[in-house]
């Protein structure tokens, strides 16, 4: 669920992450419907092509906000979500080209 949650936020390609796996587009399809189960060393290339971790992807609980990186916030503002939402790990200006 976690790999279909990424492939979706990031606009990436399904047939790209099956090229990845070595697996036809098919198969990846499958995968991602849970019709067929994932090997060990999969999930370590599915997180590999997706730039994270083995445990993010197994996080029973991953949000989009968490994706994007507005897990974390800045000072409180006192609204009910306790803060300013701010750009998670990788948003640093010096790796945003910014």
């Amino acid at each position: 669920m976690n790999v279909n949650l990424m492939i979706n936020v990031r606009r990436l390609q399904k047939k790209d992450l099956a090229k990845a796996l070595g697996i036809a587009p098919q198969t990846i399809s499958k995968k991602l419907r849970s019709e067929i189960t994932w090997t060990i060393n999969e999930t370590q290339a599915a997180a590999d092509f997706l730039h994270t971790d083995v445990a993010t992807l197994l996080n029973p609980n991953l949000t989009t906000a968490e994706l994007l990186g507005m897990n974390k916030t800045a000072a409180s503002d006192d609204s009910e979500d306790g803060g300013l939402p701010v750009a998670g790990h990788g948003f640093e200006p010096w790796t945003s080209g910014l």
